[in-house]
């Protein structure tokens, strides 16, 4: 017997080693590779993702917009320092209009031992037409279109090194289609130092591209006793603006004070000159300097809603007319670096820094400086979460150098008047930014009332009898965005 379970133990180990021998010959099967997740980044807030094999968090944030504007039709006179004044005859000026808008941008960040290492780039893309358009109100059917960088730049220890937001405006008009006084929303090439304290506070100092802050078409104009009548060119670029700002975010709301120094240079032949560059006596060159001040704050009203809030802002200016949004409105134009932003054709003026007058003598000459002051206002509220609705009103005053009111070599009649200039809109807007695609439409009206400059006799001139001297009108426009 125990012979036999011998014999049936060594039969059992000997198929146990062949069928283990026969295993170890078939083909093995590889494990699944280990699934790779992103990585998410939840210090810099939501959205951020780590890119593998780096410490760098990205995030991809833009939009899409499509906006169609109405307005009514009109004839309109409108000044300018450009030796001449833009004259809308009666229906040249454009009724309808469109624009599209794509801004795609990313967000990079990253831990060092100096802090937050960020940088951040956003591209341009825009067409319009029409009523959207720029300067000349007549253009019909005509487009421009524009293809930049919006914003990059760069954020280390306390240092934005860059093209970004400039640190003067206050009140960013995100919720505005069409402009609404006050300051301008302008990006900026600059150097900044950013301070933030605890509690809310925020305290900026730099230095700022003087150029997107040039007011009018950049022309600085001579005044000067028959016969010379000399023409003043834009000067070289020889400083950058100084910008700095206050700030606190608080519960009951936010407020904020910011100043500007704005640079203007000459660069012309004073005691004569024609328009092609003729010198009949060495050049002159002179700079001057403006300024602009700021002061803005908002009250959250939770009385009447959880996210109504009520806006209020006021800005005065010296030989720094941009700072105070004249000429046209509250967004750069990314061509021309105007102030167009979308606004009604025809009830722009063009207001220049400054007037380099020569004196009695004709043996020197001085600066006049234009004067600007605003003011505006905008109410926000919820009517529910996903319904909102903005009402926002601004009043100009325009003060013109006393040299503006006379006639260029005691030829032409002045160039330039005394003028305020007040708006107001409302809007009905569906939607959450980010979560839904925002729908809304919105109406405006604007009026400027000039005083003429002395010797325009608006029967005498052909140009100017079927012209509006104190334009007004409405405008409608309607938008679908996408924000991400």
């Amino acid at each position: 017997m125990t012979s036999l379970k011998t014999v049936l133990l060594g039969s059992t180990a000997s198929l146990l080693a062949v069928g283990v021998a026969q295993a170890a010959d078939l083909p093995v099967k590889k494990a699944a590779a280990a699934v790779q997740y992103v990585e998410v980044c939840p210090v810099y807030g939501a959205g951020f993702y780590k890119l593998p094999g780096t410490d760098i968090c990205v995030r991809h944030f833009g939009s899409m917009k499509f906006v169609f504007g109405v307005q009514d039709e009109r004839s309109a006179y409108r000044e300018g320092p450009d030796f001449g004044r833009f004259r809308i005859e009666a229906g040249a000026s454009n009724t309808t209009g469109w624009e599209w808008t794509i801004r795609p941008g990313w967000d990079f960040r990253s831990p060092t031992e100096y802090g937050t290492l960020r940088a951040v780039v956003q591209l341009r893309v825009d067409q319009r037409n029409g009523v959207f358009e720029s300067l000349n109100p007549a253009l019909t059917g005509t487009m421009r279109t524009s293809n930049l960088i919006h914003r990059g730049y760069i954020e280390w220890a306390g240092f934005l090194i860059g093209r970004a937001g400039s640190q003067f405006p206050y009140w960013d008009q995100d919720d505005v289609l069409t402009a609404i006084g006050g300051d301008p929303k302008t990006t900026a090439m600059q150097v900044t130092y950013v301070f933030t304290a605890p509690g809310g506070f925020k305290a900026t100092i730099g230095l700022e591209d003087s150029t997107p802050w040039i007011a009018g078409d950049g022309f600085i104009n001579a005044n000067v006793a028959p016969p010379n009548t000399p023409t003043i060119l834009v000067g070289p670029q020889r400083f950058y603006d100084v910008v700095g700002s206050m700030s606190t975010e608080q519960s009951w709301g936010n407020a904020k004070i910011a100043g500007a120094l704005h640079h203007t240079a000459t660069a012309a032949n004073l005691f004569g000159s024609d328009r092609f560059g003729t010198s009949k006596s060495p050049e002159t060159s002179e700079d001057h300097w403006g300024y602009g001040l700021l002061a803005g704050i908002t009250f959250n009203l939770p009385m009447l809603g959880a996210k109504d809030q009520l806006l209020l802002e006021a800005t005065y200016c010296k030989a720094a007319s941009a700072y105070c949004g004249l000429n046209g409105g509250a967004e750069n134009n990314l061509t021309t670096f105007e102030r167009s932003g979308n606004f009604m054709a025809g009830l722009q003026r063009n207001d220049v820094d400054v007037f380099l007058v020569a004196d009695a003598n004709g043996r020197g000459y001085h600066f006049e400086d234009t004067k600007a002051w605003t003011i505006d206002g905008q109410l926000r509220h919820y009517w529910t979460p996903l319904w909102r609705t903005n009402v926002m009103a601004s009043f100009q005053s325009i003060d013109a150098p006393r040299v503006a009111n006379r006639g260029v070599g005691g030829g032409n009649p002045g160039l330039l008047g005394d003028a305020t200039a007040w708006d107001v809109g409302a809007n009905l807007i569906w939607g959450q930014s980010r979560k839904t695609a925002e729908i809304g439409v919105e109406v405006v009206y604007k009026s400027v009332d000039q005083d003429l400059p002395r010797g325009i006799n608006r029967g005498n001139q052909p140009g100017l009898r079927n012209t509006d001297i104190d334009p007004s009108g409405w405008g409608l426009v309607a938008f679908i965005q996408r924000n991400w």
